[in-house]
């Protein structure tokens, strides 16, 4: 978070509460499916230097 400035921004729960809204659907015998991302959210995920999770 200090590295892209995101303190700045965001406190570590706020920016958590940004990603948590994002939804998976889990069906029994199929792979778990990530729900829409809004471009910020994707972009939260950059800065932090980990890959988003695939949308449906």
């Amino acid at each position: 978070m200090q590295e892209k400035d995101l303190v700045k921004r965001y406190s570590i729960t706020s920016l958590l509460d940004k990603l948590d809204v994002i939804e998976c659907f889990e069906q029994p015998g199929k792979v778990l499916r990530v729900g829409e991302m809004i471009e910020k959210q994707e972009q939260l995920y950059y800065d932090l230097g980990v890959a988003p999770p695939t949308s449906l």
